[in-house]
């Protein structure tokens, strides 16, 4: 009987893990000014310090799924996802432009470890199943990234691709990549409520497309996220801020390997808030929290960033 329930655990928490495939593009984690061009040639480094946490997954209909029946038997389930990484952003802004905007362009590798565990009772009996993987994540590169500014505005255009690097193994069930290749490319525009532009609106669009899957013939669905906030400067060192932040599957994952209906998409949306402070001149360090909710056929949880940012020259 022992043997029977973790063959279903083990069923429940992969098909959980990985049949719907989510994209690449994390909305919420870059602090609320980071999606312009900074205005000063040189070098840029920003690393994210992340850690995601849920114990919620929700059907195509955002209900919380607890239980699944086989036959006359119900199962319950207890599932959770741990995921803590650090991305390194190495930015240069060049004094080049092109067609009127300010060039730039960056390298983001990552550093992952990801935790999946879930325990399933049924006949006066418990399971517990657990996985845990750390290692290099998939490796995002944006070889060009315009941006143009005025006083009361800044305009950004960027555009990558995600390089499946992590490890991947179709298999497995504690991956660190996800086994297939990204573009992206991403709009911004803030526009700034006063001269010293210490009071700023912002709005981005990011959309990504995804290639098939290694060891697959599945290919996820596009994706679309969309992204707002107010940032405001209490002084030249303290920010304060909010932002929110949508992200739609635009078309169910397509191919015979996938296990979901292929016309159910996944969906979610998140709210936060976000401290910063410029320490010296050069560092700043943020502290950022998202909640999601209203899920669709994915997990639903919440998001913890401790950001630092090293810029190339006096700021004040």
């Amino acid at each position: 009987m022992k043997k029977y329930l973790l063959l279903v655990l083990v069923l429940c928490v992969s098909g959980v893990a990985q049949a719907r495939e989510l994209g690449h593009y994390v909305p919420g984690v870059a602090n609320i000014r980071d999606l312009t061009v900074p205005a000063a040639p040189g070098f840029y480094y920003e690393q994210y310090n992340v850690h995601y946490s849920a114990d919620k997954y929700k059907d195509k209909n955002g209900d919380s799924v607890d239980s699944f029946t086989i036959g006359a038997q119900t199962f319950q389930v207890d599932a959770d996802v741990d995921v803590s990484a650090i991305t390194s952003v190495f930015l240069w802004v060049t004094d080049k432009k092109i067609i009127g905007g300010d060039y730039a362009f960056y390298v983001a590798p990552t550093i992952s470890q990801s935790s999946v565990g879930a325990s399933l009772s049924a006949f006066n009996r418990s399971v517990d199943s657990d996985t845990d993987n750390a290692g290099i994540g998939d490796l995002f590169v944006q070889p060009l990234w315009l941006g143009w500014r005025d006083k009361k505005y800044d305009l950004s255009i960027g555009l990558g691709v995600y390089i499946p690097v992590g490890e991947y193994d179709d298999d497995a069930d504690d991956n660190i990549g996800v086994g297939f290749w990204t573009g992206q490319l991403q709009g911004a525009a803030y526009y700034y409520l006063d001269d010293q532009q210490a009071s700023a609106l912002m709005v981005s669009v990011t959309y990504e497309t995804h290639t098939e899957k290694r060891g697959t013939d599945i290919t996820p669905g596009d994706h679309i996220a969309l992204e707002y906030g107010f940032s405001q400067y209490l002084s030249n060192r303290l920010e304060i801020g909010i932002s929110g932040y949508s992200q739609w599957q635009t078309e169910g994952d397509s191919g015979s390997g996938t296990l979901l209906d292929p016309d159910v998409k996944t969906e979610v949306h998140g709210l936060g808030a976000q401290l910063a402070y410029w320490a010296t001149p050069r560092l700043n360090l943020s502290a950022k929290y998202m909640n999601e909710y209203d899920a669709e056929a994915r997990f639903e949880g919440s998001w913890f960033m401790l950001n630092i940012t090293y810029l190339p020259g006096p700021l004040f």
